[in-house]
């Protein structure tokens, strides 16, 4: 019998872990680059995580199908709840790691020895198994963050004053609405990450990663405290790349580049293998080029081509780390396009098109970039309205999304088919005005039930 058919219908059916939990290998977006970032966690993240990090490692070197390391992980999982003394309940998913693992790879005694110690977990099994899972799909990409969210959620109704429950679900809600960017910056009043990371706060007020997001979300609307918070972050982490990386990401958005290179130049010097430290270092380059071109530069003067030549170097670092890293990839495209080097951009842009894994928003994202690329560069409106028009009706209100409708607007009012396009817009605005199908509900928020509660 499979290991696939027992966990299905045999004794492990109820075991409660990444291997049960219905996660498709291909969506995970970043598989390569998981292992990386949580063992910078481990390295410079609080103790009380580790666990749970090296119980995910264990999955990923499993579906690299690395079992010896996969078991390794496991191991270091189980004596760290050992030292810490942790509650029984904390050890069910490293014990039903190791007993489907010890399945799967025909330890048949080291299997039932497992699941004997999975049966003797005491109580409170059911709020570690959700808490587990709000932190182990946040760590592995946007396509589970939903999933995150109920784990939280779940857990967090049963123990609603938790620090680490309340520190996961305020990280996960500002994950899920940092992938709908709007034109307009949405008010911390109308935030709920940003309440939720000012309560996670005021139960953990020495949790720099909490502040530096807080900071971000209050960013343009309270100075003094945002400036205060990243302030007292740094001085409290100083050298832990997941506070300087949003530091310096909040300095960019400040408009103070040099301040924000200079961050992620340390930050990158502790993590030289982070493809979203060249991502930022690049997107404040592009900004400095954007100044200069704005405070009346040419685009070929010297210090314009200079600060655009970095940004291309910088972005090609970004997608060389990370190639699964779709808005570096569309930086890099517009940058080659900035500096006339077409037969570089376009195909970027196709390749991106073409790729089945994109998300809606990356697709929506794709659509508008290039359409803005073929409006601008190759001067093809023809071309621009159809990736404008695929970008449209997508439907994700966000700053992509109005975009290709600006555009539109711009060409109908030039164009002799314009009425066409106004037409296109009145129908697809029409659609929009109709309730969502039930299945892009779920894809927008829903998550998966809690499964089957434990009977073993």
């Amino acid at each position: 019998m499979s290991a696939d058919k027992v966990t299905r219908d045999g004794k492990l059916k109820n075991l409660e872990c990444l291997f049960t939990w219905d996660v498709d290998k291909d969506d995970i977006n970043d598989l390569k680059g998981v292992p990386e970032k949580l063992l910078d966690r481990i390295k410079f993240c609080p103790r009380k995580y580790h666990a749970t990090y090296f119980n995910i490692l264990a999955f990923v070197s499993h579906l690299q199908e690395e079992p010896d390391t996969a078991l390794a992980y496991l191991g270091k999982s189980e004596a760290l709840l050992k030292e810490d003394n942790r509650d029984e309940a904390d050890f069910l998913v490293t014990y039903s790691s190791f007993a489907w693992l010890h399945h799967h790879l025909g330890n048949t005694d080291d299997m039932e020895t497992y699941l004997g110690k999975v049966k003797s977990t005491g109580e409170g099994r059911e709020i570690a198994v959700e808490a587990e899972k709000g932190w182990s799909f946040l760590r592995l990409g946007a396509k589970f963050y939903p999933r995150a969210k109920e784990g939280f959620q779940k857990a967090l109704e049963a123990k609603p004053d938790s620090v680490s429950y309340n520190v996961g679900y305020a990280v996960v809600l500002y994950r899920l609405e940092g992938l709908v960017v709007t034109d307009v910056k949405v008010k911390p009043k109308d935030s709920l990450a940003a309440k939720q990371l000012q309560k996670a706060l005021d139960l953990d007020p020495t949790d720099a990663e909490v502040m530096v997001l807080l900071a971000l979300k209050l960013q343009g609307f309270n100075p003094l405290k945002c400036r205060e918070l990243i302030n007292k972050a740094l001085t409290k982490c100083p050298d832990r790349p997941q506070i300087t990386r949003y530091a310096a990401t909040y300095f960019r958005r400040d408009g103070t580049t040099e301040e924000s290179i200079e961050i992620l130049e340390e930050a990158a010097k502790r993590a030289p293998n982070s493809s979203f430290l060249y991502h930022q270092m690049g997107l404040c380059y592009w900004q400095k080029m954007v100044n200069m071109k704005q405070s009346g530069l040419r685009a070929g003067t010297p210090q314009v081509k200079s600060a655009t030549t970095e940004s291309i170097r910088l972005f090609r670092k970004a997608v060389e780390l990370k190639p699964s890293n779709t808005f570096a990839w569309v930086h890099l495209a517009g940058a080659y396009g900035e500096s006339r080097q077409l037969e570089k951009a376009e195909p970027i842009f196709i390749r991106l098109l073409t790729d089945e894994s994109l998300t809606d928003a990356e697709q929506q994202h794709c659509h508008t970039k290039y359409g803005e690329f073929l409006m601008y560069q190759r001067k093809n409106n023809t071309k621009a309205i159809e990736q404008f028009k695929k970008a449209y009706k997508i439907r994700i209100d966000c700053r992509d999304r109005s975009q290709a409708r600006k555009k539109l607007r711009q060409i109908a009012d030039r164009a002799r088919d314009g009425d066409d396009i106004l037409a296109f817009l009145s129908a697809v605005d029409k659609q929009d005005r109709q309730p969502a199908p039930a299945a892009a509900a779920n894809v927008n928020g829903l998550a998966d039930s809690f499964q089957t509660k434990m009977t073993l």
